[in-house]
């Protein structure tokens, strides 16, 4: 999900933790007892009843809770035997009013106050309690690191890319978080030059997450940009290759798209909207003079629409996209007049979406008017000219992305649940289909999970993609568009892996609704049960994207130790077509959770999960299927993991000054329409907190989140402390220098990942050893009761 905000709460009447802790004690059972709250508390707090303005969305109002509301505390909140006392956020009511009226009690609404030093004192108190949660499991976490960084190649390097004349290699030295970028000319004999070192870019960062980086067609000027907090308020520097010294200039707290223009005297930004990080006005700085001096080239007035710029793959434009859920509009800057004004090839009409190239002076659009799962065409008279198909649109078969040559064309779909490349060649008139494993994810354009694979020359005769899956590390290729043939240039070894000890299949789970969900499963064959093994379900279904099940240096100590790993391909994503997006959201987005749920079910049923043993987890917009999940099937599982949830779903859609939200409405809904707020109130993770019991817990977050706010799974986890009804573990860490994404680099979430597959094996273990303990105690009561029996008979006969 990308969602975050902060806002002001209006709660006066106030209890600190620390009186509620003070009457809190461990009984013999391991319960701890908690004050009942009453009138005469809250009226001693003073005050409250008052409108308080929260400088938020118009579709929020925040309100003091009145005197006379009641907090509900339940008389008990279980701990297991030996464990800590968990941590307990205070309770500041506050009530949030939709502008149509409907309102809810918010009792943490508070804890969006990062600026407060209760606020980081409570999010350490988490982290601390979480750490000695776990502490009986510092010994595993340590195995589990080793095994991790294991399977991360101490040295890696990508195959080289042509940019503009120049061949560009990123290497890995041994050890190293970061990259080193080199280049050489021409041929292969030709002498390596250093570029940057982005591992001394990096240094002094708590996160240094590389973006974006690119150089002007005559190659003596770099640009690059760097997200430095995790809060996507991004840098861009600059660098003169031929002096080898950065430019004084540096343009700071922006989109990370940039593009330097051919004349190497201006380079095109995108500046961000105050408040809601929207990607609002694109900008032109002329190296040498002050930001504050910048010219505005195009705004974005709409709310709803973000934008994004890029370079034409044959340099001739800056390419402007404004874009929404369901809606693009793209713009057309030539180049050679950098001052110039941009022009639209298409108004924007709600519903249809274009995405634009161009090659030698053609222009190509990926679009869906007309072709709901896409279609590729050629546009004439820049554009605005007849659109003639060269990808025709096929139902069911979602057209991803394009790459573009002067000798060919490829697309990357989603069919049945599987992705798949398609290359055509102009000259030879033929079409081949990329070969990859089954169950096995392939891509040209995804440069988050490959990095290595970059398409950047016009003349191209050869598509490089790259494929992965949950059990084979990733391969690049390049494949000739004439021939088909297809010539591996680059393999990630790990020392010691060997893939012949796995599985990957794939499966459908048959939906309640008569629909049939993907699914992708791994496992190591020496360890499958017939009694069925522990498994962890993972899924995202949102924003129409499909899951990549790829593979991570996480998996293998999970599967060398027993567990299926297996992928959901829920609706919200396009992994079956453009309908199956629709069929996972807005008003159909609990279509998303049931899919997931069946997913569980068919695994249980087909012999592959034991039923005992089921984690849920989910990130991000996956992490409010986790979250969902947890409230409407918690006996289904006995842990859940929910990284960065989205969580609080009403109270984050309605505010619309924050990131994020007002570009979403056709993705979730609009709560100023009761409708949509009743639908999202009615799934919502948070505001669907039930007194039952819950599975085991380890949630998220990142404090520089500006994508999902920390205090989104903080809410909920402090929510969660006070309903549950169970003694399972609930914990909760927030990486206080990180953003959305976690530790940044190579090696920057080593720890996390350790840390989440001890809590996943701890949770069988417990389960296991319990199991153990109790058969051996009934044996030993049965043993004690047959030897009872034989005494009695014995002495009946006088033996």
């Amino acid at each position: 999900m990308t969602k975050a905000r902060v806002l002001r709460h209006g709660a006066r009447c106030l209890f600190s933790g620390s009186r509620l802790e003070r009457g809190i004690s461990l009984s013999n059972f391991g319960r701890i007892a908690a004050f009942v709250l009453t009138a005469l508390v809250l009226a001693a707090c003073g005050g409250g009843g008052s409108a308080t303005s929260t400088g938020a969305g118009a579709g929020l109002v925040v309100q003091d809770a009145p005197q006379h509301a009641q907090v509900a505390v339940p008389s008990s909140i279980k701990v297991r035997p030996g464990d800590p006392i968990p941590p307990l956020a205070r309770i500041k009511p506050s009530v949030l009013i939709a502008s149509h009226g409907a309102s809810r009690q918010d009792d943490y609404f508070w804890l969006a106050q990062r600026k407060d030093p209760e606020v980081k004192n409570y999010l350490e108190a988490e982290n601390t309690y979480a750490n000695k949660m776990m502490a009986g499991t510092a010994a595993m976490q340590d195995v589990l690191r080793s095994e991790v960084r294991a399977h991360i190649p101490p040295s890696a390097e990508t195959p080289p890319f042509k940019m503009h004349g120049y061949w560009y290699t990123e290497r890995f030295a041994h050890g190293a978080n970061y990259f080193t970028l080199s280049r050489r000319k021409g041929s292969d004999g030709a002498p390596d030059e250093p570029v940057i070192d982005f591992n001394t870019m990096a240094a002094g960062y708590p996160v240094f997450a590389l973006k974006n980086y690119e150089t002007t067609p005559d190659g003596t000027l770099f640009g690059f940009s760097a997200d430095v907090l995790g809060d996507r308020l991004h840098t861009i520097w600059f660098k003169d290759l031929a002096s080898g010294t950065m430019l004084t200039d540096k343009i700071e707290f922006v989109a990370p798209d940039f593009v330097l223009a051919p004349d190497r005297k201006s380079v095109f930004y995108i500046r961000l909207q105050r408040g809601s990080l929207r990607s609002a006005t694109v900008m032109r700085h002329v190296f040498g003079t002050d930001v504050k001096d910048d010219v505005e080239v195009y705004d974005e007035r709409d709310e709803t629409f973000d934008l994004s710029i890029k370079r034409s793959k044959g340099g001739q434009y800056l390419i402007i996209t404004a874009e929404q859920t369901l809606t693009t509009e793209v713009r057309l800057l030539d180049l050679k007049n950098p001052g110039g004004t941009p022009n639209v090839i298409r108004a924007r009409q709600r519903g249809v979406k274009y995405f634009a190239d161009e090659v030698g002076g053609t222009l190509y659009l990926l679009t869906n008017r007309e072709a709901p799962d896409y279609r590729v065409v050629r546009a004439g008279n820049g554009g605005t000219g007849a659109w003639t198909d060269v990808v025709p649109h096929t139902p069911g078969n979602f057209i991803r992305a394009f790459e573009v040559s002067s000798n060919f064309i490829a697309v990357e779909e989603w069919a049945m649940g599987q992705s798949r490349i398609r290359l055509g060649s102009f000259k030879a008139g033929k079409e081949h289909v990329a070969a990859v494993e089954r169950g096995a994810y392939a891509s040209f354009a995804d440069r988050a999970r490959f990095p290595g694979v970059r398409n950047l020359d016009p003349e191209a005769t050869a598509l490089r993609y790259a494929s992965s899956s949950l059990i084979s590390p990733t391969a690049i290729y390049d494949m000739n568009a004439a021939s088909g043939q297809r010539v591996s240039v680059s393999r990630t070894v790990i020392a010691g892996y060997d893939l012949d000890l796995y599985e990957l299949e794939r499966d459908m789970a048959a939906a309640k609704d008569g629909q049939r969900v993907p699914l992708t499963l791994a496992y190591r064959k020496d360890k499958k049960r017939a009694s069925g093994n522990p498994v962890l379900l993972k899924a995202y279904g949102a924003y129409g994207e499909s899951y990549a099940a790829v593979f991570d240096e996480q998996l293998p100590s999970l599967l060398n130790r027993g567990f299926v790993v297996a992928v959901a391909h829920v609706r919200g994503g396009r992994e079956m077509g453009q309908a199956w997006y629709e069929g996972g959201r807005m008003r159909a987005k609990t279509n998303t959770f049931t899919d997931f749920i069946w997913a569980a079910e068919h695994l249980v049923s087909s012999g592959t999960a034991d039923p005992k043993f089921i984690f849920a987890k989910g990130r991000s917009a996956g992490g409010l299927i986790a979250g969902a999940v947890a409230n409407m099937r918690p006996d289904l599982f006995l842990g859940i993991v929910a990284d960065v949830p989205f969580v609080d779903v009403v109270t984050t859609m309605l505010d619309s000054g924050i990131p994020f939200t007002t570009s979403e409405y056709d993705e979730w809904g609009n709560p100023d329409e009761p409708g949509d707020y009743q639908h999202m109130l009615s799934y919502s993770p948070y505001d669907n907190v039930e007194a039952q019991n819950y599975p085991a817990m380890l949630v998220t977050a990142g404090f520089q989140d500006t994508q999902v706010g920390y205090y989104e799974p903080a809410k909920w986890v402090a929510k969660l402390r006070l309903t549950k009804t169970d003694d399972n573990p609930l914990l909760f860490r927030t990486n206080m220098d990180a953003g959305h994404a976690g530790g940044s680099g190579r090696f920057g979430r080593v720890g996390d990942l350790a840390f989440e597959n001890a809590f996943l094996i701890d949770q069988v273990e417990r389960v296991r050893a319990a199991k153990a303990k109790a058969d051996k105690e009934a044996a030993e009561k049965k043993a004690k009761e047959d030897r009872s029996t034989l005494e009695r008979v014995r002495d009946g006969l006088g033996l």
